[in-house]
């Protein structure tokens, strides 16, 4: 009977440290150092802070600006005047994020958006070609306008 337990014991622990956990070279947390247009020059955006997590073949990704307005506490949006809960929407709405499935094929990092802030992005695939350079992951993509982009993240753990 002890015997019996025992083996039944090892079966279940086996299957639970026994399954294969995804591990890709770029799995850590990053925060996001700057976008820019690789054309141009321009930096996009540079106000706002990101947070970007790659583990166990999943990732999350969300960029905002820090000084975006706040509501006092205790306030309600719903108690702002109309124009100004307008511009308090807008202002929220000028985020990046989301997050489903990845993985890494030689140089490149692929994204399958589950959700996303754009509903138009649920469902959408990004490959996005990058390197690593002294602890920053560089991805690299083209714009359907033709511009090329740099979005400099710094690995914080």
């Amino acid at each position: 009977m002890t015997a019996r337990i025992l083996l039944g014991l090892w079966c279940l622990f086996s299957i639970g440290t026994g399954s294969a956990q995804i591990v890709t070279p770029l799995d850590g947390v990053y925060e996001r150092v700057s976008l820019t247009n690789t054309s141009t020059g321009n930096q996009l955006d540079a106000a706002q802070k990101g947070l970007m997590i790659i583990a166990h073949g999943y990732y999350s990704m969300m960029t905002i600006n820090p000084d975006r307005p706040k509501l006092e506490r205790g306030q309600r949006m719903e108690d702002l005047p109309e124009a100004e809960q307008i511009t308090f929407m807008k202002a929220w709405l000028e985020m990046n994020g989301h997050t489903g499935p990845c993985e890494v094929k030689a140089d490149t990092l692929i994204w399958y958006r589950h959700l996303s802030e754009n509903p138009r992005e649920v469902g959408t695939t990004s490959r996005l070609p990058y390197t690593l350079k002294d602890g920053q992951l560089i991805l690299h993509f083209n714009l359907a306008n033709g511009s090329r982009w740099e979005w400099v993240w710094r690995k914080v753990k």
